[in-house]
């Protein structure tokens, strides 16, 4: 994972605003780590730091992020790579097209990123991938942090997710190890 790090610091060198942001099915076993991974960093969002959850509906969120005016786009999401699972990779704007499922989310991920540098010309845009190992439906249905949100918290704050992550163990330490990953790189930059 230092090599992600590495990676990442010399990927965002000189961004001065950086939308995170995760896509996935919670519902959707480890679909949903691009969405866990920025949910666990809510509270860090700031003026020069955004994370958002866009779940499978990441075209609702084109006007958050262009508001937002940031210099840098970090998708987090599953990919298609070959490698076991847990891989994590960087992948370039041109190449979401190849390596992202078109069937789990409502526009094609490529799509929504083309129509946000429409806007955002200047936008430098990439993918923290990562390799699923598993997209098994939910086993079972569990409100997310029920002790801490109330369903009218859920319903009145779009990042946060309605049910809980079913996260396998391999992709849960991925996730976790990258979220911490993503607070050296905001103490850094």
């Amino acid at each position: 994972m230092k090599e992600i790090l590495e990676k990442l610091l010399s990927r965002l060198n000189g961004a001065t605003k950086i939308v995170f942001m995760g896509i996935g099915e919670e519902k959707m076993s480890d679909d949903g780590v691009g969405s866990y991974i920025v949910t666990e960093l809510l509270d860090y969002s700031n003026e020069r730091f955004l994370f958002m959850n866009a779940n499978i509906d990441p075209m609702a969120r084109i006007d958050q992020v262009i508001e937002f005016n940031p210099s840098h786009l970090v998708i987090l999401d599953t990919c298609t790579l070959s490698g076991p699972p847990g891989t994590v990779a960087i992948l370039e704007r041109e190449n979401l097209c190849d390596y992202i499922p078109i069937s789990t989310h409502t526009i094609p991920v490529h799509i929504v990123v083309d129509l946000i540098v429409e806007r955002l010309q200047n936008l430098s845009v990439f993918m923290i991938g990562i390799v699923p190992e598993s997209l098994e439906g939910f086993k079972e249905l569990v409100l997310y942090k029920n002790d801490e949100f109330s369903i009218d918290d859920k319903s009145e704050n779009e990042d946060l997710p309605f049910f809980d992550f079913q996260l396998t163990d391999t992709i849960k330490k991925v996730a976790d190890n990258l979220i911490n990953i993503i607070k050296e790189i905001i103490k850094k930059i």
